[in-house]
């Protein structure tokens, strides 16, 4: 009998079942995007580039090759070509991939002087608060463009809720996957700076005339804009702190690929600020594999529509909304400090520090390997059980 019973083929025990259930509990490596969305920022990914088209006279014809030499020099390392002479009353139009145009100056009032020409197609490549706004993003997170507005009231209100959302992103700012030491930097556009930063501003996707409400565009990497710009009442703490917490995710997430498609600004990305951008990231934007890898990336598809509605937002990020008359209210003294705007600093500020108590991503994600883990412990220590009571009957 005992014979039988040695002969009797042995039934699989569920040790194996333990052991691959184990496997499954365990973390496994996942391999994590080496880009988060602000690094995409500063890839070119081949975006069809601005057009400047001169309408002329017939007569106009050796006039119009002064144009013509001077965008070649100018435009040599924008993203802005320059479109042959045509048969017209004499303008000069500023055009995107979309149809939106900017008439740069009135209908037959084209420059005709060398010096004359070369500067207004210089403020097609290039002007003051683009070059800062280059520069800060280089180095910071991200740069919030401020439009002022007529009403000096709601200019102030608008200081004050984007400094509040600064603040509140560079407590995030540790807890993101690819942490930046410098939170976004404020660059404002005065009204009396307006008409010379017209490229700019309609680049932000804004109409360059004065506007009695304060604008607010996102930028970052080579000049991205993220998302459509704010107006008036919509600029809100809430929206600004959502929107910036979007640049520093993974790229690799369910983000909706469309925040990472904005327009470039017109302007001129030279090989310094390339070189730059290089030694700052720790990659080449330029080298072909990134661009090819990047691209896929973005244009993989649209991504997880909700996506703003989950971790990404500032909500779920430990924010919570302050009413801006409370910030008003307060002594003058805090009210200051609250008011003051980032400001444009030569050198990178210190690292903020993040509250200990203050709730964020880092620790919601970084408990669910020790659930696994534990998971996975038990299931292996039930397994072994299982085999050594199975070892124990069978002697």
């Amino acid at each position: 009998m005992n014979a039988n019973r040695a002969l009797r083929p042995s039934r699989p025990g569920l040790a194996p079942l333990a052991a691959l259930l184990c496997l499954l509990l365990l973390p496994q490596p996942v391999a994590a995007c080496r880009y988060s969305v602000r690094d995409t920022g500063f890839v070119d990914l081949g975006a069809e580039p601005y057009r400047l088209e001169l309408a002329a006279p017939a007569d106009f014809a050796a006039t119009a090759q002064l144009y013509r030499a001077a965008a070649a020099g100018l435009f040599l390392e924008a993203n802005v070509s320059f479109a042959p002479a045509a048969t017209g009353a004499g303008t000069l139009r500023l055009s995107d991939s979309t149809g939106r145009g900017l008439d740069l100056v009135p209908s037959g009032s084209l420059p005709t002087e060398r010096t004359a020409i070369a500067q207004l197609l210089g403020s097609v490549a290039t002007s003051p608060r683009r070059e800062d706004i280059y520069r800060e993003a280089l180095r910071a997170y991200a740069v919030i463009v401020f439009v002022e507005g007529t009403s000096a009231g709601d200019n102030e209100r608008v200081r004050r809720i984007i400094q509040a959302a600064s603040d509140g992103l560079a407590r995030l700012m540790p807890a993101m996957p690819k942490p930046v030491d410098v939170p976004p930097q404020l660059v404002t556009i005065p009204l009396d700076q307006q008409a010379a930063e017209a490229v700019l501003i309609w680049g932000l996707g804004l109409e360059p005339r004065l506007s009695p409400e304060p604008r607010v565009a996102l930028i970052y990497g080579r000049g991205r804009r993220l998302g459509t710009p704010l107006e008036g009442p919509l600029i809100t703490r809430t929206a600004l702190q959502e929107r910036l917490s979007l640049i520093g995710q993974d790229c690799e997430c369910e983000l909706d690929r469309a925040w990472l498609k904005g327009p470039v600004l017109p302007g001129r990305w030279d090989r310094e600020l390339q070189q730059l951008a290089a030694r700052t990231l720790g990659f080449d934007p330029e080298n072909p594999l990134v661009r090819a890898e990047v691209s896929r990336i973005v244009l993989r598809g649209e991504g997880d529509q909700t996506r703003q509605k989950k971790t990404s937002t500032a909500l779920a990020l430990g924010y919570s909304e302050e009413s801006v008359d409370a910030i008003t209210a307060a002594p003058e003294a805090a009210d200051e400090t609250t008011a003051t705007a980032p400001s444009i600093a030569p050198t990178s500020p210190a690292p903020p520090t993040p509250k200990a108590n203050s709730p964020g991503p880092l620790a919601t994600v970084s408990v669910r390997p020790l659930w696994f883990a534990l998971f996975g412990f038990l299931a292996a220590a039930f397994g072994a059980g299982l085999m050594v009571l199975r070892r124990s009957r069978r002697s």
